[in-house]
């Protein structure tokens, strides 16, 4: 192995995912192009590195570096052009030159350790000169922890993340406790903690070694939707994960537990909770039983001629199914409407709305999410809010993943009636944060559609709410006279009944492509959302076709789909902006989904009135167009779909991904004018009724199946999807306390 020295005259490319690296190095005799895996390598920098030079066809000679040593520029000169290299934002070789001039030597220390000392130069004020300490000081602690991960293949963009949770001092701790990167807001595999803990000599029985890998088999579990996992499940998957006999993983169970990290449930000792999905649960179930024990002072005798008073103004007829609806959301302290598509729940909210404005008390709508309040506020003609905004979400920087809430008991919200909509997507969690700021005496009334999938997000609460059979549910099943002539509407209900959908009509609004190979599939994917839908339907294929696949790997799943249509919808071109963040490419244009939330993001919207409007928190699941890229400042900006228009830094990237396909799972609460939705290749646990009819009911004006006739028939007649794990229903029938 050969070993070259110099310094970092130049870096040509990079990739920010991986950390491979070209850049120029210059020598005592000469400069060479070095290459290979070389994260957070700066302009300015000494470098020993170890490896082979090589001949590229096309490149010519290259040192392939293997290994790598950094040096910190000893020479002013040196110190300068490191300084000055961009990786503190705001210095540039001017004030890099000045700085060094002053300090000499021991300006690395300065910066480490008293930057403050740096505003004793002109035009460096105190707020700058700490800016300037903590950018050195994050940018030494990313390189020394990416070099300390680079030899467990772990992504250089990581480290980004490690700093901004752990600090400045996270090798430190990391060190200490390598399971600290199980983190979620991390998001490490126990596998790769595992190899670096044993490399720091942590042992196969260390007692922390076996409650992380509990904790991280329960986090999963909660993460696919479940409030508890089986304790025979998880010890099963503990002794495969870190292959340690039982004896040693119920020494660090027990010891979870009396650290209170774990909750088991006395009626039920085989349920293992986290502590925060064991009391979001029992609240819910409290609160919702004192909801329903309430005595609700009626102001309605006269309900049915207010409601005989609506259908003529409004020029409607609401049937039997529907004013008993209206009745009992007017009469009883909790009231649930569930229905499917066409089958009156929108009318029944704008109906109850004016009955309840019309005797004088508050109404507050709500939503789940951004999309779903969008749409359930122009068809009620009423203001919805979404629930984070409503319970008026605040962030907490020592904990990322759990936000609070400024609402809660102590503030309780102030509204006479709360309606939800969509209120299948109502996870455990949210759940309980908006009975915590319900306010006393106030009605709430939850509208959705309980055969839909259920919420991202842990639990099952519409449905559990429904199946306890100890709240009054209304059930909606007349499909009215304007929307028999859908097939959309008819062939959701079929699915839902457990029968195959009427395809093919030549005239119709539902369609079945059949293809006999997932790559045929996908293709026929494409054709469909580029030209066919567009010239024969006229939809714009940016803004009105969604696809929606059950699954993301595959041939049919959304990360190929999404790589395909983005390549045709969206194509590289010379004079479009785009940029490479962790292996994905941005163009201006593409659409874009938010997938993880973020509370603090700063947002933007014209009113009505032509003003604007200031706003925090972007959200799971938020889909926009990418309207800007500005490689100078290096910001992406992205217009949501309610409008909203939010700035990404370049190093905030990793919280998007490309939306031309989601999945059905984060479709849930929204509508596009078109669907298409490949069915082929579908796992089991995926292949289900609940699946497909959600798909279907996301379409408003066309749904394209493409894919196995087969396929889509097993799935109309599978009710048996993926389990998932509950006690809410058990706690509202008074089974556990």
């Amino acid at each position: 192995m050969e070993q070259i020295t110099g310094v970092i005259k130049s870096i040509r490319y990079k990739n920010e995912k991986n950390g491979y690296t070209v850049c120029e190095l210059k020598s005592e005799n000469s400069h060479i192009t070095m290459v290979g895996i070389m994260p957070h390598i700066t302009v300015g920098e000494n470098i020993v590195a170890k490896g082979a030079f090589v001949s590229h066809a096309d490149y010519g000679r290259q040192f392939k570096v293997e290994d790598m040593e950094r040096r910190k520029p000893t020479r002013e000169d040196e110190i300068k052009e490191y300084l000055s290299s961009g990786f503190i934002k705001g210095l540039g070789p001017a004030t890099a030159k000045i700085i060094v001039d002053t300090f000499k030597e021991k300006t690395f220390e300065i910066f480490l350790k008293e930057p403050l000392r740096l505003s004793e130069i002109k035009g460096i004020s105190p707020d700058k000169a700490l800016f300037f300490g903590q950018a050195f000081v994050e940018h030494e602690s990313i390189r020394s922890i990416t070099m300390m991960l680079q030899k467990y293949n772990v992504p250089s963009n990581i480290a980004d993340k490690i700093i901004k949770r752990l600090g400045a001092n996270a090798e430190e701790l990391i060190r200490s406790n390598p399971y600290i990167l199980l983190d979620k807001s991390i998001g490490f595999d126990f596998s790769v903690c595992d190899k670096l803990a044993a490399s720091l000599g942590v042992e196969p029985y260390s007692k922390e070694r076996l409650k992380s890998a509990l904790l991280y088999i329960l986090n999963a579990s909660c993460a696919e939707g479940n409030t508890f996992i089986l304790k025979d499940e998880l010890f099963k998957k503990a002794e495969k994960l870190t292959k340690a006999e039982q004896e040693y993983i119920l020494d660090a169970f027990d010891a979870l537990n009396l650290e209170g990290r774990i909750f088991i449930e006395k009626r039920f000792p085989d349920r293992v909770y986290t502590d925060t999905l064991a009391e979001a649960e029992r609240y819910c179930a409290w609160k919702l039983e004192a909801l329903k024990n309430r005595t609700v002072h009626s102001l309605f005798e006269d309900a049915d001629e207010l409601i005989r008073q609506y259908e003529e103004e409004n020029d409607i007829f609401l049937d039997d199914i529907q004013k008993e609806a209206v009745k009992c959301a007017l009469s009883k302290g909790i009231c649930v409407i569930t229905g499917g598509p066409g089958t009156g729940k929108t009318t029944i909210i704008k109906t109850l709305i004016y009955l309840f404005n019309a005797r004088g008390l508050s109404v507050t709508l709500a939503a789940p999410t951004g999309r779903a309040a969008k749409r359930i506020s122009e068809t009620s003609g009423w203001e919805a809010k979404t629930i984070h905004r409503l319970l008026e979400v605040g962030y907490n920087y020592e904990d990322e993943e759990n936000p609070y809430f400024f609402r809660d008991e102590d503030n309780p919200l102030s509204a006479d009636v709360i309606i939800v909509d969509e209120a299948s997507m109502i996870d455990i969690v949210m759940m309980s944060a908006l009975l915590r700021a319900f306010p006393e005496g106030a009605r709430l009334i939850l509208v959705g559609d309980a055969d839909q999938l259920p919420s991202v997000g842990p639990g099952k609460v519409l449905s559990d709410i429904i199946d306890s059979g100890r709240f009054p549910v209304i059930k909606l099943k007349t499909i009215f006279r304007q929307m028999e002539e859908s097939l959309i509407i008819t062939n959701a209900h079929l699915i839902n009944q457990g029968l195959v959908p009427s395809v093919n009509n030549e005239e119709g609004d539902f369609y079945f492509i059949q293809k006999l190979s997932g790559k045929d599939t996908a293709n026929t994917v494409v054709e469909l959302c580029m030209r066919i839908i567009p010239e024969r339907f006229g939809f714009d294929p940016l803004r009105d076709i969604q696809v929606l696949s059950p699954m993301r790997k595959g041939d049919t799943g959304v990360n190929r789909l999404n790589e395909l249509l983005q390549q045709n919808l969206n194509p590289e071109q010379e004079n479009k902006p785009q940029i490479i963040a962790g292996g994905t490419v941005f163009r201006t244009g593409d659409r874009v989904m938010q997938i993880k939330n973020d509370y603090t993001m700063p947002w933007t919207m014209m009113d009505d009135n032509g003003g604007w409007i200031d706003g925090l928190g972007v959200y799971n699941g938020d889909i926009g167009i990418v309207i800007d890229i500005d490689t100078r400042s290096e910001i992406l900006t992205v217009r949501f779909d309610d409008n909203r228009t939010c700035e990404y830094r370049f190093d905030q990237l990793d919280n998007l991904e490309h939306a031309y396909a989601i999945t059905v799972h984060k479709s849930q609460g929204t509508e596009f004018p078109a669907v298409v939705v490949p069915l082929y290749g579908v796992p089991g646990a995926l292949a289900c009724r609940n699946l497909l009819y959600t798909a279907v009911t996301r379409a408003k004006k066309l749904v394209v199946l493409v894919g196995s006739p087969d396929l889509m028939e097993k799935m109309v007649r599978n009710i048996n999807g993926k389990k998932r794990y509950s006690g809410l229903k058990e706690r509202l029938g008074g089974k556990i306390n």
